[in-house]
C-alpha cells in the first residue's frame, strides 16, 4: 500500500503509564440513547432497503438530538410533566422505485424498542414526541447552468445500483468526506474496569438484587500507578426508594457491592470509589429518578458526545473525535473506517501481541480502499521487517473491499456504540 506508514513507538504500553483517566456513559445516558438509537436506525433502515429492494438507499442518521423532559420527583412515586422530545435531524431516501419509502415508521419501531430495553419504566407511548426534521437536500456539488439544467443528475433519494454492487447503492464506493479515524487495541485495564463496573449494575441480574439502580449511569476512573479511584454517579428509583433513610442505606449497599466487585475481578489495583457526589440531604439534593435516566429532567443527548466506538470515553489516549454511529455503513469513512481500523490493530495485537494505534485518513471522492493516509503505531522499540510484511498484509486485506465491513455492520455482528 502506497501510503501506508509503519512506526515504532517508544512510549510505555498503556497499563505501564503513570496515570490514565477513563469514562464510561452508561446505556440510560442521554448522549448514549441518541448514539445507540442512531445507529439501530441506521442498521433497521439498511436491512428494510435490501429486503424490499435489494440495494442499501442513502441515508444520514448521525444528528439526532434528544431533549429532556419534565419530571417531579418524590420518595416513593412522581409523575412526568413534560414530554421528552426526539429530533430526527437526518436525510433519508424517501422514495425509490415511485414508491415511499416508510422512515418514520421504521425510526419509531426501533426508538420505542430500544427505550423499552433500556429504560423499562419510561411510558414511551406517552412521555416521547418525535420532532420530524428530515430533509432531502442533495449535499453540495450539484452546480445547475443558466437554462437551470444541470449535468450533475444527482438526487439525494434516489440511486439506481449497479449489478457489481447489488446489494449497495452505486456511489462507487469512494469516501463521501476528508476525515480520520483512530482506532486501537487492546483495551487498557483501567478501561475495562469503566466497562465492567458499569455493564455489570446494567445487567438484568444486578438489576434483579438492586431494582432501585437506573440505567443513566456514569463512571469515571482515574489510574495512577497501581491505583484507580472510580466516581461513579448512579440514578436511583424513587418507586424503588421509600425515603432519605432508605436512600442512604441503598447508597451504602450499592458501594459495596461494587467494591466487592472491582476488587474481585482486578486484583493487580487497589480501589478507592465516590458514588452521587452532589448528594446534599440538607437541600433534599438526591440522584432520584422517576426513569433511571436524566433524559427524564432536562437533560439533552446529541450523537457523538458520549462514548466512543469502543464504548469509553480515553481521556489520556489518541482518540478518534468521529460521531459514527448513525452513518451510512456503506461509504461514510466516519464509520467505515473506523469500524476497518479496528479490525486491523485487533488483529496486529492478536497476532504479534503488540499494542497498536491506526490512524486511517480518507480524501473526498477517494476510493475507500486507497486511503490517503494509513499511520499504524506500534509499541515497540524495533519492528522486524517480517513483521512489517505481517502488519501491512493485515491493512491491505481489510482495506482492499470494504463491503465485508459492511455486512457485519448491517448485521449486528460488529456495534460501534
Amino acid at each position: 500500500m502506497q501510503n501506508l506508514i509503519v512506526s515504532a513507538s517508544k512510549r510505555p504500553c498503556i497499563d505501564e503509564t503513570e496515570f490514565e483517566i477513563v469514562e464510561r456513559k452508561g446505556v440510560g445516558h442521554p448522549d448514549t440513547l441518541c448514539d445507540t438509537i442512531a445507529e439501530k436506525i441506521s442498521r433497521a433502515y439498511s436491512q428494510y432497503c435490501q429486503r424490499q429492494y435489494g440495494v442499501i438507499l442513502r441515508h444520514m442518521v448521525d444528528k439526532i438530538a434528544l431533549s429532556g423532559g419534565t419530571t417531579k420527583v418524590t420518595f416513593g412515586g412522581g409523575k412526568m410533566l413534560k414530554p421528552v422530545k426526539l429530533f430526527l435531524n437526518c436525510r433519508f431516501t424517501r422514495t425509490y422505485e415511485n414508491r415511499p419509502v416508510p422512515y418514520v415508521s421504521i425510526v419509531r419501531e426501533v426508538v420505542e424498542a430500544h427505550l423499552a430495553e433500556t429504560i423499562p419504566l419510561f411510558a414511551r407511548k406517552r412521555w416521547l414526541r418525535i420532532i420530524d426534521n428530515t430533509h432531502f437536500s442533495p449535499g453540495p456539488g450539484v452546480v445547475y447552468e443558466a437554462d437551470g439544467t444541470s449535468r450533475n443528475d444527482r438526487r439525494f433519494f434516489f440511486d439506481v445500483p449497479t449489478e457489481e454492487f447489488a446489494i449497495f447503492h452505486d456511489n462507487g464506493l469512494r469516501a463521501n468526506d476528508t476525515s480520520t479515524t483512530v482506532s486501537y487495541s487492546p483495551l487498557s485495564s483501567t478501561e475495562r474496569v469503566v466497562l465492567f463496573v458499569e455493564r455489570t449494575l446494567n445487567s438484568p441480574g444486578f438489576k434483579l438484587n438492586h431494582p432501585y439502580v437506573g440505567t443513566d449511569i456514569k463512571v469515571m476512573a482515574r489510574r495512577q500507578r497501581d491505583r484507580v479511584a472510580l466516581t461513579l454517579c448512579v440514578p436511583f428509583i424513587a418507586s424503588q426508594t421509600r425515603d432519605a433513610r432508605d436512600y442512604e442505606r441503598k447508597l451504602k449497599l450499592l458501594k459495596a457491592a461494587v467494591n466487592e466487585l472491582t476488587s474481585a475481578q482486578f486484583k493487580r489495583y487497589r480501589f478507592s470509589l465516590f458514588l452521587n457526589t452532589r448528594d446534599d440531604p440538607t437541600r433534599s439534593d438526591y440522584y432520584l429518578t422517576l426513569t433511571g435516566s436524566a433524559i427524564e429532567s432536562g437533560d439533552e443527548g446529541v450523537v457523538g458526545r458520549g462514548n466512543r466506538a469502543n464504548g469509553v470515553i480515553p481521556f489520556t489516549r489518541h482518540m478518534s473525535m468521529e460521531a459514527c454511529c448513525g452513518k451510512n455503513p456503506v461509504y461514510h469513512v466516519g464509520k467505515i473506517y473506523t469500524a476497518i481500523g479496528s479490525l486491523i490493530s485487533q488483529e496486529i495485537y492478536e497476532k504479534l501481541g503488540l499494542e497498536t494505534y491506526v490512524y486511517l485518513t480518507s480524501q473526498m471522492g477517494r476510493h475507500l480502499s486507497d486511503p490517503w493516509a494509513v499511520l499504524i503505531e506500534v509499541s515497540s522499540r524495533r519492528i522486524s521487517r517480517a513483521d512489517r510484511m505481517h502488519i501491512a498484509e493485515i491493512a491491505d486485506r481489510h482495506l482492499a473491499d470494504t463491503r465485508p465491513t459492511t455486512r457485519m455492520i448491517i448485521d449486528g455482528e460488529l456495534l460501534l456504540y
